[in-house]
């Protein structure tokens, strides 16, 4: 058993996080298994190895958020990923969400239906995803959540459907896609054609 603890007990996270300098910056100490360690979302967060990390973000001058992970203690044959502990996974992803189907554009007549799709899993496989489709309407409004309401229908499923496109030409869709204990993502956008 190692010094500082194969798995992500309250305990352990007070013994690995000893020794961090005092900083402007709030770090937080986070255990990364094999699991996580391997999904691009972590690596893309500079987290890339099983261990306890010190970790935080920060907005740089042109308003891009950074990402700061410093590897405390390597951890060779971390506990598992289903016995987490401790909440996570804001930092170290569980999850890893992939869009195998973006929506495609559609061109309908006026007063027909429309539909979009988006087809996605996750990395490892199990978990569960949620749907929340956006509008844009143009105008520089931007996108907004849709609700099920009047010609809107299975607005948080993997198809919207749309009972009437009258007056719609030219609006867009998305969808953004979730799962515990992973980064949301979001579609590409599709545009909608009323003829």
């Amino acid at each position: 058993m190692s010094l500082y603890g194969k798995t992500d007990s309250a305990a352990n996270v007070t013994k690995a996080g000893r020794g961090i300098a005092a900083s402007s910056q709030a770090k937080t100490v986070v255990f990364v298994d094999n699991t996580e360690a391997a999904l691009a979302e972590n690596k893309a967060r500079g987290i890339n190895a099983p261990g306890w990390w010190s970790y935080y973000t920060y907005t740089d001058t042109e308003g891009n958020v950074r990402h700061k992970a410093e590897m405390l203690v390597t951890i060779a044959g971390p506990d598992i990923n289903a016995n987490e502990t401790q909440s996570d996974d804001a930092i170290a992803a569980d999850f890893g969400i992939t869009i195998g189907t973006q929506p495609a554009a559609a061109s309908v007549a006026a007063g027909d239906a429309a539909t979009f799709t988006v087809a996605a899993t996750t990395r490892p496989a199990g978990g569960t995803l949620s749907f929340q489709w956006e509008e844009d309407q143009g105008g520089g409004a931007g996108f907004v959540a849709l609700s099920a309401a009047g010609v809107y229908s299975d607005v948080d499923a993997a198809t919207l459907a749309i009972s009437d496109a009258t007056g719609f030409d030219g609006y867009q869709y998305r969808c953004v896609i979730s799962c515990t204990g992973a980064a949301d993502v979001t579609s590409d956008a599709a545009t909608l054609t009323v003829a």
